[in-house]
């Protein structure tokens, strides 16, 4: 059934209500003050006839990131608010959609030189009119004001923004949100210490998987599905949340969003955080500058990210840098004035008949060919971790990347069975040597009980005839703090700091 044969039949399900068709333009009650309709500053993007059209919002995140503690908890608890109040009321915003996309797909037909923020005004004035027969006719009463206008904000975001999820997004106190299945939904704020459970974002999980389709289909740099036919999804939104999708092999459809920064944060945010020590910083900035290649390792959420971005920052603006992801996470090209010379290279995934796909061992191999003065992975999870050691090793100093490992030690484990899907065959010793004339630094990050984030170890990797992968442990980890000063770099690794103006 197309999605505007379900609009028709939604509609006439919803004609079952006496008179709902010859709604008036204004309010039965014109006593009742109905709020302004505001002015948004939208980029509307136009669906094709009858389905639900999709309208991108530029992000407020900068904006939200100056404010002060107490304006982000006034809008945690508003968006709170209003969350509840629709939660009884999800199968009725679900008809009027069904009703609204109809007749905005019927209004499209005929008026086609209106201007798209005018269809944003007749959407929300068409949402007024509709839940207030609504009211009128199965219920006898009007709903509650802040009820009614709840409920029209919730029509705007299904038809225009995410759906449920859009009361959350510029929240600037959350860091997670997890949704497992439509009604088990949890915000992971920080701070907090535990997950707090909020009302549902779609009325069903059939919803939920219908809202994530319809953006994984116009909200990344290429066309993406989620259906059985591809149940997982990872996609990064115009805000720049990362969402990642999967469905079939869990219970119910599980989606996952990690919120962004508000902000750019430097190396001096880091230690302000606490993160890291301002010794520790200087050596670091150091090491980026002197060209050291080095990996992040740590678990998930510790940080990875943001300390490779914070890390990069320190790179000179002169460099040509080119990033590869899965999702587009670092951003670089956001930040033109430092970086005016990046290439973000994203995965591919295959088309409906198979083709196409670009996996990031492929690409690895593929920007050694654009001449990069530094090759940036932002996650090393298979077989492309050969082709970033050959990088590292191949005149490309000064290249990064991040891997999941639960220590500085545990790096090199993770790098070799990494390696060993991608050449079969190839002795361990040939991928230790690799390993060893690549990689110059490995920092562990780690997120302690408490929450805060820390980089635990920062080990050089000796440089050795050995074949044996052996450390240095120049900032070694203690009890639930940053890691101190421990050992002296390497003679060789020492004198590359100090060209840089390192006082070691």
């Amino acid at each position: 059934m197309t999605v505007e044969e379900s609009a028709r039949n939604g509609f006439d399900a919803l004609r079952q209500v006496p008179d709902l068709a010859s709604v008036p333009s204004t309010p039965p009650d014109a006593n009742r003050l109905r709020p302004p309709l505001p002015s948004r500053n939208t980029a509307l993007a136009k669906a094709p006839t009858g389905e639900i059209p999709i309208v991108q919002v530029s992000s407020n995140n900068g904006s939200s990131a100056t404010g002060s503690a107490a304006a982000g908890s006034e809008k945690s608890s508003d968006a709170l608010r209003q969350a509840a109040l629709v939660a009884e009321h999800l199968d009725l915003i679900a008809e009027l959609i069904t009703e609204i996309a109809q007749r905005i797909s019927d209004r499209r037909r005929s008026s086609e030189g209106s201007e798209e923020a005018d269809e944003i005004h007749y959407v929300e004035s068409l949402s007024w009119d509709l839940l207030t027969a609504y009211g009128t006719k199965r219920t006898g009463a009007v709903l509650e004001l802040a009820t009614e206008q709840a409920i029209v904000n919730r029509i705007k975001a299904e038809l225009y923004d995410l759906g449920g999820f859009e009361l959350y997004l510029n929240d600037p106190t959350i860091e997670n949100m997890y949704v497992n299945g439509s009604d088990r939904v949890f915000l992971d704020r920080a701070g907090a210490s535990a997950p707090e459970r909020v009302p549902p974002v779609t009325r069903n999980d059939d919803d939920l998987v219908e809202l994530i389709n319809r953006w994984a289909a116009r909200a990344g740099r290429m066309e993406r599905r989620f259906d059985l036919g591809n149940p997982r999804l990872d996609l990064r939104l115009p805000t720049g949340h990362r969402l990642h999708a999967i469905m079939e092999v869990t219970q119910r459809p599980t989606v996952t969003i990690r919120f962004p920064h508000h902000k750019t944060v430097t190396m001096r945010d880091q230690v302000e955080f606490g993160t890291v020590s301002p010794a520790m910083a200087d050596f670091l900035r150091a090491a980026v500058k002197a060209r050291c290649n080095i990996i992040v390792a740590g678990g998930t959420g510790a940080g990875k990210t943001t300390l490779l971005r914070a890390l990069l920052l320190e790179v000179d603006s002169n460099e040509r840098i080119i990033t590869i992801e899965d999702t587009p996470e670092l951003n670089l090209a956001a930040f033109e004035d430092t970086h005016p010379n990046v290439v973000e290279m994203e995965t591919r995934q295959a088309n409906s008949e198979g083709l196409g796909e670009l996996t990031m061992m492929e690409l690895t191999r593929e920007c050694l060919r654009m001449s990069p003065d530094r090759v940036v992975l932002g996650e090393v999870r298979g077989a492309e971790a050969l082709y970033m050691l050959k990088a590292m090793s191949q005149g490309n100093d000064g290249s990064m990347c991040t891997i999941h490992a639960d220590s500085a030690r545990g790096v090199a484990g993770r790098v070799r069975a990494y390696c060993a899907e991608g050449a079969h065959g190839l002795p361990m010793e040939v991928i230790d040597s690799f390993f060893i004339n690549a990689v110059d630094l490995v920092i562990h990050i780690h997120r302690l009980p408490d929450r805060r984030r820390v980089i635990s170890s920062i080990y050089e990797v000796e440089k050795t005839n050995s074949g044996q992968i052996l450390y240095n442990a120049v900032f070694a980890e203690t009890a639930n703090s940053v890691a101190q000063f421990e050992t002296m770099p390497s003679a060789l690794l020492a004198d590359r700091l100090r060209v840089v103006g390192l006082n070691i």
